[in-house]
């Protein structure tokens, strides 16, 4: 079923389709968060189907952002393909390095439920500084049953070594 323009925005704003996804209007990203507390804020707001604050929190030059360069396009794919589909068991920050003032990795666990599959994955984000804070530019992620034993024994440099260069 379509959203009309009129309808409550299906991103849990409250505010009219066409004065939010529709228009192009941002979701507030407040620009003290550290990449890790990015995670958990993009963990969040996909639990909830806040699509629009994902989008916005993708750094401009990611390969995301290469493959829906329209917000409004991603919003209706998000809306229909991933809404409800998902669900977040557990998402834990294990690690978070900064090669430099402008760029930094954060390495977290997530365990997820799609329907009754459960997925379990590590992922090594890089985020790049920007003048309204941290945006999250791309990832590697590997399965969890790659890294066995404890999370706290999982590093960086295993995932790095792992994803052999996957890169999205």
């Amino acid at each position: 079923m379509k959203t009309g323009r009129n309808d409550p925005c299906p991103c849990g704003s409250g505010r009219k389709f066409k004065r939010c996804c529709v228009s192009g209007g941002l979701a507030p990203i407040p620009a003290d968060l550290s990449p890790a507390q990015l995670v958990e804020a993009r963990r969040q707001a996909f639990a909830c189907g806040n699509f629009a604050f994902i989008y916005d929190s993708y750094h401009a030059e990611s390969p995301f952002r290469g493959h829906f360069p329209v917000r409004g396009d991603y919003l209706v794919y998000a809306r229909r393909e991933l809404r409800g589909r998902f669900r977040i068991l557990e998402c834990r920050i294990l690690a978070e390095d900064r090669p430099s003032p402008e760029e930094a990795r954060v390495l977290f666990y997530l365990d997820m439920l799609s329907g009754e599959d459960r997925h379990e994955s590590l992922e090594l984000s890089r985020f790049l500084q920007t003048a309204e804070g941290w945006r999250y530019h791309s990832g590697q992620k590997i399965e969890r049953r790659q890294c066995p034993g404890p999370l706290e024994a999982v590093s960086i440099g295993q995932i790095e070594s792992l994803a052999d260069g996957i890169c999205f």
